[in-house]
């Protein structure tokens, strides 16, 4: 890139204007990572604070994303789902990279649940459940559908609140004082249900992202679970992930020898 220092527009938005033709034009495609600022900044010639406020200004527009420790990297055009990286939820990872979205409530009440509901919540046939159930869109297209469960006697009171104002965990962490602890998520395919379809405005057995997801106190007792439906085109699942350096690569099983992906 030339810079020219005697065209009236800034020089950090001739930058921005650049890295933005990186990605448009292939040059960096999706999850490409960026060199260092300080190395770009010595390569254009400028300052690394007019290196980092171009890339800054990118990230908050959702071009480029900051893993880190790691680096900055070239945003994927899908929203990305983190598979084992951190206990985030949907709408905390899309606050954190600055995408506005809307939820609506579908329905939420205290009922009794299913028996298998029952049985993973560590319940006793009879006890009841607060369910809530939402859309949740980007840009007003629904993108995800989320069913949750609660057990109501850990959680009374918590129908009275506003779900399209509120979010769940901050209702469950700020105003009802539950230490939500650690979790575990299960991805699956599937097809859509009529239901399903016509939440997300999809054609009847189009394939959706299938997660299951259970969340537990400190004192390991769950305190929810919930069947989510992510919208098939438009999440990929991602994960960042380290290579152990004392693996032992004498012990290595059948599966292991003849795995042509390894």
């Amino acid at each position: 890139m030339t810079l020219d220092r005697e065209d009236p527009t800034p020089i950090y938005q001739q930058i921005k204007d650049w890295l933005r033709q990186q990605v448009k034009h292939g040059a960096w495609p999706e999850h490409y990572k960026l060199k260092a600022e300080t190395d770009l900044a010595i390569e254009l010639g400028v300052s690394r604070g007019t290196m980092r406020k171009a890339i800054i200004d990118l990230i908050e527009e959702g071009l480029f994303t900051r893993i880190h420790g790691r680096g900055t990297f070239v945003a994927s055009a899908t929203l990305e789902q983190p598979l084992a990286e951190r206990f985030v939820t949907f709408s905390e990872d899309l606050m954190a990279r600055g995408i506005a979205f809307e939820t609506r409530v579908i329905e939420q009440s205290v009922i009794r649940p299913a028996e298998s509901i029952t049985s993973l919540l560590g319940l006793q046939p009879g006890d009841e459940v607060f369910f809530l159930k939402r859309v949740r869109s980007i840009g007003g297209e629904p993108l995800v559908i989320l069913e949750n469960y609660l057990p109501y006697t850990r959680c009374r009171g918590i129908e009275r609140y506003d779900f399209t104002r509120y979010r769940l965990f901050e209702v469950l962490e700020e105003h009802l004082r539950l230490e939500l602890d650690w979790g575990r998520r299960s991805f699956e395919a599937r097809v859509a249900d009529a239901d399903i379809a016509r939440l997300l405005g999809i054609s009847e057995s189009r394939p959706v992202m299938f997660a299951e997801q259970i969340v537990y106190l400190s004192d390991e007792s769950p305190i929810e679970l919930s069947n989510l439906w992510f919208k098939g085109e438009r999440f990929k699942l991602s994960a960042t992930f380290k290579r152990d350096k004392q693996v032992d690569h004498t012990q290595r099983t059948f599966s292991e020898e003849y795995n042509p992906g390894g």
